[in-house]
């Protein structure tokens, strides 16, 4: 009997194993193409506030054409120069927020340089990347 309900036992997990077994497909075992990759070439680092001096604030998003798009999102690193060009703070962001809060103001700053770390952003939404085909940057004056 112990034999007979191993055998069928046996029989079910394979019939099991067949259901759930996906189809082959039509190409055989060809390698599947590479996903295609979501390419935007406009997209730009735009600044929309700075109050770096009085109160340590710098807010940044990704931007085409002038608009700021409020899904997207890149890490990046910010140098912040005084007016003889010698640096006085610089950080690297995970982008999780494009707000920053620096831990103090920097009345000193004079030129501030943010640069992507990829050439790429990332949809927060879908999780999903966009290649800029070049790390983005941002430089400005601060007034």
């Amino acid at each position: 009997m112990k034999h007979v309900l191993f055998a069928l036992s046996m029989v079910l997990a394979v019939a099991v194993r067949a259901q759930v077994r996906p189809a082959p497909s039509a190409t055989g075992s060809a390698p599947r193409p590479e996903a295609v990759r979501a390419q935007d070439l406009s997209l730009e680092l735009g600044l929309r506030s700075e109050a770096i001096k009085e109160a340590g604030i710098l807010r940044l998003c990704v931007a085409k054409d002038g608009q700021c798009i409020e899904n997207l999102t890149l890490g990046f690193t910010v140098r912040v120069y005084d007016a003889q060009g010698a640096e006085i703070w610089n950080s690297i962001w995970t982008g999780r927020s494009l707000d920053l809060q620096f831990k103090k103001p920097l009345p000193n700053a004079h030129r501030v340089v943010v640069t992507a770390v990829n050439a790429q952003v990332v949809n927060k939404l879908s999780g999903n990347p966009i290649s800029t085909g070049k790390p983005l940057k941002l430089e400005f004056v601060v007034e």
